[in-house]
């Protein structure tokens, strides 16, 4: 049986689909990290920018087991904090 965090990090259940980073400070720092990868990837030579972008790829693969552990220890810290005010002095 799924446990009911990975049931919702899995999209059986899905918050995720109401994330959305929204501040301007996100977005324009956003733009100014792609401006810097375009700038980037036009210095490399043809050879190098396949392989970079191989590299950022396999990176990028990654992000998805991040966010699975970020968000069930969210969610357990959340729960250890509520028994906390719960049950005080325990």
């Amino acid at each position: 049986m799924e446990s009911i965090l990975s049931a919702l990090y899995h999209g059986q259940i899905s918050p995720e689909e109401h994330y959305s980073p929204q501040t301007e400070k996100y977005h324009a720092i956003r733009q100014e990290h792609y401006r810097h990868y375009e700038d980037f990837l036009r210095q490399l030579p043809p050879a190098l920018v396949d392989r970079f972008t191989a590299i950022m790829d396999e990176q990028l693969n990654l992000l998805p087991l991040d966010f699975q552990e970020s968000f069930t220890d969210g969610f357990r810290l959340g729960a250890l904090l509520m028994l906390d005010i719960l049950h005080p002095c325990r």
